[in-house]
């Protein structure tokens, strides 16, 4: 008769309004306080983002080569992080890549693009556009025969 057994229902609806319930009355906290985070731990989160936002906004717009170099630099640390996660108490030296030297300036070139010349034709030169030739009579379509009534079927 049901689709779906009678306690689907409760796992769907009632769980999740109950669990609101009891946390909005206080009974229960969010996952943050129960990991005993602060104000003051969360305002040093956000000023650290801040900071790493503004660094980055500061950065001299690199060209595509120094971003390849700096995506690859990003990987490595957070490989390299993630190694020291997996191997407590063994500390890695950072993966740092060569610097790439400064190029000179490309000097200032003066560039002149020479004028086109234009002459025009005389009005006399052009020729003359030929006459459109007569669009032949089309014939006389015969008329088409009819076609017998299709049968009774019996």
């Amino acid at each position: 008769m049901h689709r779906y057994p009678p306690s689907r229902f409760r796992a769907r609806v009632l769980v999740p309004s109950a669990l609101v319930a009891v946390i909005l009355t206080g009974a229960a906290a969010p996952a943050g306080a129960a990991d005993g985070e602060t104000a003051a731990s969360l305002r040093k989160r956000v000023a650290a983002a801040q900071q790493k936002v503004e660094e980055r906004q500061a950065a001299v717009p690199a060209g595509p080569i120094d971003d390849l170099l700096s995506g690859i630099s990003a990987t490595l640390d957070g490989l390299l992080k993630s190694l020291a996660g997996l191997l407590p108490g063994v500390t890695l030296p950072p993966i740092t890549l060569p610097e790439l030297p400064a190029l000179p300036a490309l000097p200032e070139l003066p560039i002149t693009i020479p004028a086109l010349p234009v002459t025009l034709p005389p009005a006399d030169s052009v020729p003359e556009v030929p006459a459109i030739p007569e669009v032949p009579e089309i014939p006389e379509i015969p008329e088409i025969p009819e076609v017998p009534d299709v049968p009774a079927l019996p």
